[in-house]
C-alpha cells in the first residue's frame, strides 16, 4: 500500500501549525504572534493553482499569520513529497509566487520541504540580454537532517521527520519499520505532548511507516493504546481505521466490512448521508468495495465519495 503523504502532510501541518513553523522557520515563529491566531487559505490557493507533472505529489498550504509588530504575512508552504529531483521546481515555486503576489500585494514568504535527499538550491534565475531576476525561498530537506539531532530534538516535527527518514531507508523491510515504530513510541512516552498531539503523530508515524502484518500491527495497537489509556481501540486513527475494516474484526466478513467501512466515514467526515449509506449497503460483494476502498480512505469530503459510489 502507497503512502498517501500528501494527505498525510496536509493534516499534521494543520492540526500542528505552530510546532511546524517553529522546526522549520524558527526565526519567522519568533515573529509570529500566534495569540492573534492564523488562517488556511485554501481557497485563495486553489484559484491559482499549478498542474504539476503526471504522477507528482505535493503538498501546498498558504497560511496568514500576523506579526508582533502589527503587520500581516502570507506564508506559502510547499511540502514536496516526490523521491527525486525536478529540473523546473524553482520555475514553479516562482509561478505560485508571482500569481499571489499579483493577485493580492501581499508580504509572501514561502517554504519547500522536500522529502528526498539533495544539497541543491532551486532558485529561480532569469536573464535574458540584461533584464534579470532570481527568486529564491526557504529550503528545508529531511533526509538531511541527523538522526541522532532529531531523536533529541522535543519538537513533534522531529518524530516526521524521523518516521520520514525511516520510510525512505527501510520501504521494503517491514521487520525494521516495525522495531523503528515501537521506538518512536518510546520517544512519544518521554515527552510532554498533548494527547491531541499524540493522535496526530501516531496518525502519520502508522501510516508514514505502513506495514501489513496483522500481528504486528495489533502490537502497534495495543501499545498505542496504552499511552492514550482507551478504552476502545482504533476509533482515532485513519490507519488504525483502515486496519478495522481491512482485517474483518466485524461480525461477517463483507457486512463487517460494510459496517467498518461506514463507521470510518463517520469519524472521519461526521455524519453519513442516507444516500451514501444505501449505496454502501448496496455493496454486494467484496471485489467491488475492495476496488473503491482506497480511494474512499484518500477521500477529502463526501462529495468525492459520492463519485466513488
Amino acid at each position: 500500500m502507497p503512502v498517501h503523504y500528501d494527505e498525510l502532510w496536509k493534516n499534521i501541518i494543520e492540526k500542528l501549525f505552530p510546532h511546524f513553523l517553529s522546526f522549520f522557520m524558527p526565526e519567522l515563529s519568533a515573529d509570529v504572534d500566534l495569540s492573534q491566531g492564523y488562517e488556511f487559505l485554501d481557497k485563495e490557493l486553489q484559484k491559482i493553482k499549478l498542474k504539476g507533472k503526471k504522477g507528482k505529489k505535493f503538498t501546498d498550504k498558504l497560511v496568514k499569520v500576523r506579526l508582533k509588530d502589527g503587520t500581516e504575512k502570507w506564508l506559502l508552504i510547499h511540502v514536496e513529497v516526490q523521491g527525486e529531483h525536478e529540473a523546473y521546481f524553482g520555475q514553479r515555486m516562482f509561478k505560485y509566487f508571482y500569481r499571489l503576489y499579483d493577485k493580492h500585494d501581499v508580504n509572501i514568504t514561502a517554504l519547500a520541504v522536500l522529502t528526498y535527499k539533495t544539497d541543491q538550491l532551486y532558485d529561480f534565475n532569469y536573464d535574458v540580454y540584461g533584464t534579470t531576476h532570481q527568486y529564491r525561498f526557504n529550503t528545508a530537506c529531511i533526509a538531511n537532517y541527523s538522526e541522532a539531532e532529531l531523536q533529541k530534538n522535543q519538537n513533534p516535527f522531529a518524530l516526521v521527520c524521523l518516521a520520514v527518514q525511516y520510510d525512505s531507508l527501510y520501504r521494503d523491510d517491514e521487520d525494521k519499520k516495525f522495531n523503528l515504530k515501537r521506538e518512536l513510541i518510546k520517544m512519544l512516552r518521554k515527552r510532554a505532548y498533548t494527547k491531541d498531539e499524540i493522535i496526530e503523530l501516531l496518525e502519520f508515524i502508522d501510516d508514514a511507516l505502513h506495514i501489513t502484518d496483522i500481528m504486528k500491527n495489533r502490537i502497534f495497537d495495543e501499545e498505542t493504546m496504552n499511552i492514550l489509556e482507551e478504552d476502545k481501540p482504533m476509533a482515532y486513527v485513519s490507519g488504525f481505521r483502515q486496519r478495522a475494516i481491512l482485517e474483518g474484526k466485524l461480525e461477517g466478513e463483507l457486512k463487517g466490512e460494510l459496517k467498518g467501512l461506514q463507521w470510518m466515514l463517520e469519524v472521519k467526515f461526521g455524519t453519513v448521508p442516507n444516500e451514501i449509506q444505501n449505496k454502501i449497503q448496496a455493496i454486494s460483494d467484496l471485489v467491488t468495495l475492495e476496488s473503491i476502498k482506497d480511494g474512499i480512505f484518500q477521500a477529502t469530503d463526501y462529495e468525492q465519495v459520492r463519485k466513488l459510489l
